[in-house]
């Protein structure tokens, strides 16, 4: 675990790093949160997280009322690999006097207080291992830091070694199917686009279509089988979606990376409500982000526009932790969830 863990020749990104990773067909640039546009428009997040990174008090793993927690994450038998994500020294626990917000509970950035100022991964353990009041010993939700470390261990091969996640078909597959059930989902509420089956075969196309290109990265050739199988539709009518979000898109005197229908949330949105013809006043961004975090609780929010975001609302769901809203999510994803769920852990157990 440690080879792999130990982070190499970091890029900044102000708070979040972009780290080279194995180069994989079909592959476009990687995403970090400061790419996603809902990161943007609140730099107070920014500010937040260098806070608590240069601030925040850090719980000491070398102490022996540490071993406990080790103990409890051991008998949870969710992954072995666990435990060393949890003792290894790129993995930070803060004790945040201030709790962050739950979107950014766990996070990778470089660590400004370490003397070569190593990229590491930061969990935000407030009220999840506490001090017992009578005692030097430790009190552990083992669910949430579980579903922390887990979360950890994606973010980590994420910037690492995100080729080990693209080339697990099973683990793309997943969570494209999850994400298009998702936000699917979202603007069937607001729209009723279930009425006519043909219309939500298209939104679960596109909203494949948008995950595969603007959060995993893969291009046109890599994303459209994918896409196509999930949705069930053929390929004429995948190619016809194709022309008109490239048209919806389609804007003079601006960069190519503007003109992209799948380059961010705000961008995906206007060609999607343009394509299938929505009322504009009615599907907006902020209805559609509002619906989501409404549905699936409001650190879920950056998961659609960040791989590791969304591949944790889906493993902290299937922990049990109740961290976001998990009775949605099961309803929503159902089977799908849980075998995207074990896919990851698999590959965690494997890299560990």
């Amino acid at each position: 675990m440690e080879n792999w863990f130990t982070p190499t020749r970091p890029k900044v990104d102000t708070v979040f790093i972009n780290e080279e990773s194995a180069e994989v067909p079909g592959q476009k640039e990687l995403k970090s949160y400061s790419d996603a546009y809902l990161y943007s428009k609140y730099p107070m997040y920014s500010k937040k997280l260098t806070d608590a990174i240069m601030q925040d008090p850090m719980i000491d793993k070398s102490t022996t009322a540490f071993a406990d927690v080790e103990h409890e994450i051991k008998r949870t038998r969710v992954s072995d690999g666990l435990v060393r994500i949890l003792k290894s020294p790129n993995t930070v626990l803060l004790d945040c006097d201030d709790p962050l917000p739950k979107a950014f509970k766990v996070f990778c950035a470089r660590d400004f207080r370490s003397p070569d100022k190593r990229v590491k991964v930061f969990i935000d353990c407030s009220g999840v291992i506490t001090k017992a009041k009578t005692s030097a010993a430790l009190i552990v939700d083992e669910m949430k830091l579980v579903s922390y470390l887990v979360d950890a261990a994606v973010c980590m091969v994420y910037h690492k070694q995100y080729s080990k996640i693209q080339k697990q078909t099973s683990i793309v597959v997943g969570a494209t199917t999850c994400f298009a059930k998702c936000f699917t989902f979202v603007i069937d509420y607001i729209t009723k686009v279930s009425i006519q089956e043909t219309s939500k075969a298209k939104v679960l196309y596109l909203s494949a279509m948008y995950f595969l290109q603007g959060v995993m990265g893969f291009d046109d050739e890599k994303s459209h089988p994918i896409a196509k199988k999930i949705a069930e539709i053929s390929d004429r009518e995948a190619d016809m979606l194709n022309l008109l979000m490239d048209k919806a898109s389609s804007v003079k005197n601006v960069s190519k990376r503007d003109t992209d229908p799948y380059d961010n949330i705000k961008s995906f949105v206007e060609a999607l409500r343009e394509v299938m013809h929505f009322n504009a006043h009615t599907v907006t961004l902020d209805t559609v982000v509002e619906r989501w975090m409404t549905q699936y609780g409001v650190g879920t929010v950056l998961g659609m526009e960040y791989f590791p975001a969304f591949s944790a609302m889906m493993t902290d769901c299937y922990n049990g932790s109740y961290l976001n809203n998990q009775r949605s999510i099961e309803a929503v994803c159902k089977v799908d969830m849980v075998k995207y769920a074990k896919d990851i852990i698999s590959m965690i157990d494997s890299i560990a």
